[in-house]
């Protein structure tokens, strides 16, 4: 499978990637979000927000031409790499696909803190993908560094169920 990213007007992503889905329907246009646990009225919900805001992932088993999209209110424009090439590859592939498995939608995850060291058993960030920079156990969050696009991304995702784990001496 074959993977792109396009960059539109930030609020016009959903419009974006839904007007690209009926342009053709073998693209799979998907706009990235993570779901945050919040604390409401003292009650903890669960929030959808944009993951990259500005951006759309593109998924397709075969070449694609761009030009029906460039007409798109909000598109922008195609990534591409200084080489010319929009396919994306190595370390962007990678964030790409798991956006993918994760159907655009980076749900809590649930991890396991020993001493210092934090452990992810379940959920998208079981993946590997990120790296785990800061945890704030009492929001419920996890501040996540991503390369994408040759840059880092720090993102905070939700995190549930943190078991503490005393190691002895």
């Amino acid at each position: 499978m074959k993977a792109y990213c396009v960059f539109c007007k930030t609020g016009s992503e959903n419009f974006v990637a839904q007007s690209i889905n009926a342009i053709d329907n073998t693209i799979k246009a998907i706009v990235p979000v993570r779901v945050l646990q919040e604390k409401i009225s003292g009650r903890w919900e669960e929030r959808e927000h944009l993951l990259i805001p500005g951006y759309v992932f593109i998924y397709v088993e075969y070449e694609v031409s761009f030009n029906p999209m460039k007409i798109l209110s909000g598109f922008y424009k195609v990534l591409e790499y200084q080489t010319g090439k929009r396919e994306l590859i190595g370390p962007d592939y990678e964030y790409a696909e798991w956006i993918y498995r994760h159907n655009g939608r980076i749900g809590p995850s649930k991890v396991l803190v020993e001493g210092s060291t934090v452990k992810v058993i379940d959920g998208a960030l079981i993946d590997g993908i990120g790296t785990i920079t800061k945890l704030d156990r009492h929001k419920r969050r996890a501040w996540v560094e991503f390369d994408f696009e040759g840059r880092i991304q720090r993102v905070s995702l939700s995190v549930i169920d943190i078991c503490s784990v005393k190691t002895s001496s």
